[in-house]
């Protein structure tokens, strides 16, 4: 059964390749076949939100990939929510 997140994501984690880096590491899962959809992008309090939906092993894997982030990012914490269930295509980035 698919779920629908949240992950607002606080920290230094714009400016590090951090959106790039959530992309790169959903279309890993999403490989086989779409696993995980939603988006990410940045806010302007400098923390970035990610809206995932997907089965609850699959967001598990990707709150834990969102804890590590990039070499450059430094994530401080995670604040997570369900959100309404929403239908997406795809994992996009979002300017």
């Amino acid at each position: 059964m698919k779920q629908s997140r949240q992950f607002l994501v606080f920290g230094k984690v714009q400016g590090v390749g951090f959106r790039r880096f959530v992309k790169a590491k959903v279309d890993v899962i999403n490989e086989e076949e779409m696993k995980i959809s939603g988006y990410v992008c940045n806010l302007s309090d400098g923390s970035v939100r990610v809206v995932a939906q997907g089965s609850k092993e699959d967001l598990q894997k990707l709150y834990e990939i969102l804890s590590v982030g990039t070499i450059k990012s430094e994530v401080s914490h995670i604040e997570v929510s369900d959100v309404a269930k929403a239908e997406f295509d795809s994992f996009e980035i979002l300017r």
